[in-house]
């Protein structure tokens, strides 16, 4: 991946990081990056992301026999400390 620097006024910069934030990115990097795939590849359609409850997804990856204990309680760890899931808990 290339590296690219550019600099913003203060104010957009803050608003960039209150989009990141509200509509779940992980970093401002991430947000800039989806900005530019929509603006080259405007036909691209993207999907808005749904949560579901954290114990439908661990069961759904249960269900497929695929994946190992350890690895569905990664994703599961994973899932809890991402902006959309923080606070939720999962049973079990």
């Amino acid at each position: 991946m290339t590296t690219i620097t550019i600099s913003l006024p203060e104010q957009i910069a803050t608003k960039v990081d209150q989009v990141t934030l509200l509509e779940g990115f992980a970093t401002r990097s991430e947000f800039i990056r989806n900005l530019i795939r929509r603006y080259l590849f405007p036909e691209t359609k993207f999907e808005v992301f749904k949560t579901r409850p954290l114990d439908e997804i661990k069961a759904g990856f249960e269900a497929t026999g695929k994946y190992n204990q350890k690895f569905i309680k990664s994703v599961i760890s994973g899932l809890k400390q991402s902006s959309f899931y923080g606070n939720k808990a999962i049973k079990g």
